[in-house]
Formats: structure tokens, C-alpha cells, sequence
């Protein structure tokens, strides 16, 4: 074992030896790497290029979102205002502004956000989603017009243009045009280099072994649409192959029919933690890819195995090229899903709202007397923004009823200030479009009485949001003091909130006079502080402190609040009859 271990390198011999192994190592893997950039040369510049196709295209999506937000924000919502009418204006619109949107989930999330602010009925919104889906298609014929010295000249001035602007309006229009160039080029150039693989022998004996596997391709194109999370680059995929030869046209119809379904499927991920009345409108989604799925997959095995003229004997009697065929056959899936789903619009609506029902905060968050374009009407829009002020403030109820720990206690109270907020804007909205308008004196006195109140309910519930779950977890907590306190606030509290849901005269001037200065709630709060405090511990004055100022605040703010019921003409405002 000695001279065994006497015949063991050095330390230095051992580097000499590792350097030497790690040099042959290293020729030998440049020399391999040189033999296969040599034969595959065209591999490595094709995938090259690919990849740059999809680099430009995802950035694009990301550049069009981002400014077609800011174009046409407004401009969308002022459409919806106008698909109240008929269901087929709704349809109507719905396919263009999935034209321009281009993405099922882009609609998708448009349309929640209108319906849930109460701007277009339920049944509607099923209409415009229903026929947005084959608005999305245009943009595959788009790509199959030969256009590319066009998208050249407009990613070279557009780009020009949106460096060099300042202004936002020309900057989000000019980043906007600067986006579907990039889309544009990117897909080209994907395209283009796409149809090079058609020279390897290796990938054609790919595409070979997945010949008459219908099903196979079907769920390879749903997955690579969950995956790039965009459809129509798919689609581009599959039609560059279908031209190069790579696919046959059943294996391409097959394709597109999967990547619907995984449109639908990625709609459905994006929406999974929705609920209430924005899940209803995500699924109306989903069920439109399943439905579409369950017509046309088994027409398209019924024309193959019982060789029955259907789909794909219409697209041969279609003139022009293959990517042209593909195209129509997207459109084709679209249109038919959307044609069996029309007479059926009414009973899914009211199916998905019995299968998603939504909860007291969704409701609370939407106007319930207050209709779209009522302010044409100011006498009456300024009735129902009254009832609606009513309402807002019976919300601040919410606070005084909430019970638990001090985590549930937060949550909730967060649950009460969104919906709280939702409402207020909504509110907000009509005043602020009553005020551009030319109004008689009165009516205009009216609006900033009612825009005052507003004001003050909206300050009033911040600080409810952010004293009411401390001071309650305090008075459950602490001294006796502490709860004597919350109890004089929150019969203070009651008696003003009755006020504001009633409107009567008497409930007004007891609301006044509970909240002025000097008022014996005031008095009692200060005198029970002042004892409580000679005993208790430094901390607990700290806190006995912070929740008195900020109760006294509460009680100022109502004040102001039934000052600004006094002042208003007196109306009747029963909370919850409907006076529409």
C-alpha cells in the first residue's frame, strides 16, 4: 500500500494533468461544434431568425395593449353606452371591437369591467361577446395579403415618429400603429423562415409520424396556444407549415380547431379567482370554445371516416391559396359557433347567472337606480343620484355590523371598501358629466349640493375604513372605557345614517344635534377618557388617545354630512324601493 501511495501524483502534476484532459475536452467540442455548424448550418440561421419573429411578435402584443388602453379607454366605453339598445347593435359593435382587440381574453376583460360598473346589462354583453370571437379572426387575413413592403415603410416612420413625439394623444396613437407594424413584421419574418424547414429531412419525418393523427394535433395545437398564450401565432404556425408541405390540410383544420379551445382555456386561467357577474362573462368564454369544439370535431371525423362533403370540402371549393383556405376555416369555426349559440343567448344568460351568482359586495358596487346616458334627463338623473348617495351612505352600516378577529375584521372591511369605492366612482361619473352640461340655476345648485355630499360620504367611509375595525377590536380587547366609547360613536353613527337613507326632517335635526360640539356624546366620550386615563398604563393612554381623536373625527364628519341633508331640498328616499 505504500509504494502504492508513493506513486501518487503531486499536487502540481495532478493540475498539469486535469489542464491537459480539460484542453482535449475543449477541441474536441469546438471541433464537434464546428462539424455540426457546418451540416446544420441553415438550422442555426433559420432558428435564429424564428426566434427574432417571435421576439418581435410577443413585444408587439405588449406594445398595442399598452396604447390601445390609453386610445380608446374612453372611447370603448362610450360605445358600450350605445350597445343598451338592441341586441343586434351589441353584436354588431362586439365584432369590431374584437377587430381591434384582436384577443378573446382582451374582450374578455373588457366587457367585465363595463358590465360590472353597470353600464350594459348582462344579456347584452353575451351578445357583444359572442360575436367579438369572429371580429378576433380578420387578423389571420391581415397576415396572408402580401403587405410586407407596407409594414417596412410603417415600423420605419411610425417608430420615427414615436421616438421623436412628446405629446401623449400622438405618442399612444403613433406607439399604437408602431406596435401592429412590429406584430406585422414579426410574423412575416416568422413566416418567411418558417417555411425553410421544409428542407430538413429530420423534420419531415417528424410531421410524417404525426400524419392521420388527428387528435394528437388537435391537443398539440391547444397546447401551444395555453403555452404562447396567443392564438393567432399559432394559427401562423400551423399555415406556414400547411403551405411548406409539412402538414396536410386535414392536419391544419384539426389544428386550428385546437387552438380555439385553448383560446378558451386561457380565457378560463386568467379568470380562475373571478366571481359573481365578471365569471359569468369569463365563462360565456370558455363554453363558447366547447361549444364550438363539440360541433366541429365531430363534423370534421364524420366527413373523414364516412368521407361526408362538410367543412373540408367547403374549403376546397374555396378559391386561392392554402393560408388562405386556413384562414377562412378560423373564420369558418368562429361564425359557426357563434350562429348556434345566437338563439341561445338568452338561456345562457340565465343559466350562468344561476350557476355564478353574485354576492352582496358585487351588488353593493353597482348603481341600482342610475342607468346608462339618464344624465340626458337632469332632473331625473339628479333624483336617482340622490338614491344612489342614499345608498352609498347605507353602506358605511356595513362597518358598524362587522364582528371577528382582527384579521377578519381587516378583510372585511376591505370587502366593504372596494365595493364602497366601485359605487362612488359610478356616482361620480354622472356628476361629472351633469356638470358639462348647460343646466338651469337650480339644477345647477342641485349638482353641487349633491357633489359636496359625495364628497363628504367619501371622506366619511375612509376614515370608517380606517378607525372602525381597530376601534371595534380595542372595545373587545381592552378597557371598559374603550368600549363605552365605540358604543356612544356608533348610536351617533346610526342616528345619522338613518338620517341619510330617509331624508326625514325630524331624523335630520337629531343627527345635527348628536354630532355638534358640545353634544353630550362628545362630552361623555371626553369625560369617560379623561377617567379611564388617570389608571391606565402609558401605552394604553396611547392608544385610548389615538382611538378618541379619531372618533371625534368620524362625528365631525357626520356632522358636516347631516349639515349638507339640511341644506338639500327634502325628498323622499326610501332605502330600497326602487323609484325608477
Amino acid at each position: 500500500m505504500a509504494s502504492v501511495f508513493a506513486k501518487r501524483p503531486t499536487c502540481d502534476q495532478r493540475i498539469a494533468l486535469f489542464s491537459t484532459a480539460a484542453h482535449s475536452a475543449l477541441c474536441w467540442g469546438q471541433t464537434w461544434l464546428h462539424i455540426v455548424a457546418v451540416q446544420h448550418e441553415g438550422l442555426f440561421y433559420i432558428l435564429g431568425y424564428i426566434l427574432a419573429g417571435l421576439g418581435l411578435f410577443f413585444v408587439a402584443i405588449q406594445i398595442i395593449d399598452l396604447h390601445l388602453k390609453r386610445l380608446t379607454g374612453r372611447s370603448l366605453h362610450d360605445i358600450f353606452l350605445r350597445l343598451t339598445s338592441t341586441r343586434f347593435l351589441a353584436a354588431w359593435w362586439g365584432f369590431w371591437v374584437g377587430a381591434i382587440t384582436q384577443t378573446a381574453s382582451a374582450i374578455t376583460f373588457l366587457t367585465i369591467s363595463v358590465v360590472s360598473s353597470g353600464l350594459m346589462p348582462r344579456q347584452r354583453a353575451i351578445s357583444l361577446l359572442n360575436w367579438s370571437n369572429p371580429g378576433t379572426c380578420l387578423l389571420i387575413f391581415f397576415l396572408i395579403l402580401p403587405l410586407d413592403l407596407f409594414v417596412a415603410y410603417l415600423v420605419g416612420v411610425a417608430g420615427i415618429l414615436y421616438a421623436l413625439q412628446t405629446s401623449r394623444r400622438w405618442r399612444d396613437l403613433f406607439g399604437f400603429l408602431f406596435g401592429m407594424g412590429l406584430l406585422f413584421y414579426g410574423l412575416f419574418t416568422l413566416q418567411h423562415f418558417g417555411e425553410q424547414f421544409q428542407h430538413f429531412e429530420w423534420f419531415r419525418h417528424i410531421l410524417e409520424a404525426t400524419s392521420d393523427q388527428y387528435l394528437l394535433v388537435f391537443l398539440a395545437g391547444c397546447g401551444l396556444t395555453v403555452l404562447a398564450q396567443s392564438g393567432n401565432a399559432v394559427i401562423l404556425v400551423t399555415i406556414v407549415l400547411a403551405q411548406a408541405g409539412l402538414m396536410g390540410p386535414l392536419e391544419a383544420l384539426m389544428a386550428i380547431y385546437g387552438v380555439n379551445l385553448g383560446a378558451s382555456l386561457i380565457t378560463h386561467l386568467l379568470t380562475l379567482r373571478l366571481k359573481g357577474t365578471p365569471k359569468q362573462m369569463a365563462m360565456f368564454q370558455v363554453y363558447y370554445g366547447w361549444i364550438g369544439t363539440l360541433i366541429l370535431v365531430p363534423l370534421f371525423f364524420v366527413e373523414v371516416w364516412f368521407e361526408v362533403p362538410l367543412v373540408a370540402a367547403l374549403l376546397d371549393s374555396v378559391g386561392g391559396t392554402l393560408s388562405t383556405k386556413m384562414a377562412v376555416a378560423n373564420l369558418l369555426y368562429c361564425v359557426v359557433t357563434t350562429l348556434a349559440i345566437m338563439p341561445l343567448e338568452s338561456l345562457l344568460a340565465k343559466w350562468l347567472h344561476q350557476r355564478y351568482r353574485p354576492d352582496a359586495d358585487e351588488d353593493a358596487a353597482r348603481p341600482k337606480y342610475l342607468y346608462p346616458r339618464s344624465e340626458a334627463q337632469p332632473e331625473t338623473c339628479l333624483d336617482l343620484i340622490e338614491m344612489e348617495e342614499s345608498r352609498l351612505g347605507g353602506q358605511l352600516a356595513r362597518y358598524l355590523s362587522l364582528d371577528g378577529n382582527a384579521n377578519f375584521l381587516a378583510d372585511e372591511a376591505r370587502r366593504v371598501h372596494d365595493s364602497f369605492a366601485s359605487l362612488r366612482l359610478s356616482i361620480q361619473g354622472y356628476l361629472d358629466r351633469l356638470v358639462h352640461q348647460e343646466l338651469a340655476s337650480a339644477t345647477a345648485s342641485r349638482v353641487s349640493i349633491l357633489s359636496e355630499r359625495l364628497d363628504v360620504i367619501a371622506s366619511l367611509e375612509s376614515e370608517f375604513f380606517k378607525i372602525l375595525p381597530r376601534a371595534k377590536a380595542m372595545a373587545r380587547a381592552q378597557s371598559t372605557c374603550s368600549n363605552l366609547i365605540y358604543q356612544g360613536f356608533e348610536a351617533a353613527a346610526l342616528t345619522v345614517l338613518d338620517a341619510v337613507q330617509s331624508g326625514d326632517t325630524e331624523d335630520i335635526a337629531l343627527a345635527l344635534q348628536i354630532t355638534e360640539d358640545g353634544s353630550e356624546t362628545l362630552a361623555g366620550m371626553r369625560k369617560g377618557f379623561v377617567e379611564t386615563t388617570a389608571q391606565a398604563s402609558p401605552k394604553d393612554q396611547t392608544e385610548l388617545l389615538q382611538l378618541v381623536a379619531g372618533i371625534e373625527r368620524l362625528i365631525w364628519l357626520m356632522h358636516s354630512l347631516a349639515r349638507s341633508l339640511e341644506s338639500a331640498k327634502p325628498r323622499v328616499l326610501a332605502f330600497g324601493g326602487d323609484q325608477r
